[in-house]
């Protein structure tokens, strides 16, 4: 999704069109999906304190500067497949156990554009996350 809005912005630059930005909170947790309401009104929504917690995580992104960002229990269930850079601790409003949050960085399974990509080697997610940073236009290719 980010990747297609970079392209989007690029496109948009050229019309004079005011960038999008997209900020993003994903947890893992049981909640309730479905069309509540009655007859004449249903409405499709998911409800619960997983839902609760991923929206405050979308709106934690603005002070972290970041654009994803996931919950300990997503890191967690994906960090097989992604990297994640440690963010720190949290206290979200409604909840009284501090959270784990982690920046979603890039998928391990993605070609990297530089010939001595480094994603293998490096284990402390600090060197991980400058590597990252300084290369990120290689990265959105």
């Amino acid at each position: 999704m980010q990747e297609a809005l970079v392209k989007l912005n690029e496109r948009w630059s050229l019309e004079s069109t005011p960038d999008i930005k997209i900020r993003t909170g994903i947890n893992t947790a049981r909640v309730l999906v479905g069309n509540y309401g009655c007859d004449y009104r249903l409405s499709y929504t998911a409800l619960g304190d997983g839902v609760n917690l991923a929206s405050r995580l979308e709106a934690s992104n603005k002070a972290f500067g970041t654009v994803v960002m996931v919950s300990e229990a997503t890191m967690e269930a994906a960090v097989d497949g992604f990297h994640f850079r440690r963010l720190g601790r949290i206290l979200v409003p409604g909840k009284i156990q501090i959270v784990t949050v982690y920046e979603l960085l890039f998928e391990k399974a993605r070609p990297c554009a530089l010939a001595s990509c480094p994603e293998s080697k490096i284990e402390d997610p600090k060197v991980l996350y400058h590597w990252q940073w300084v290369h990120k236009d290689l990265i959105l290719q």
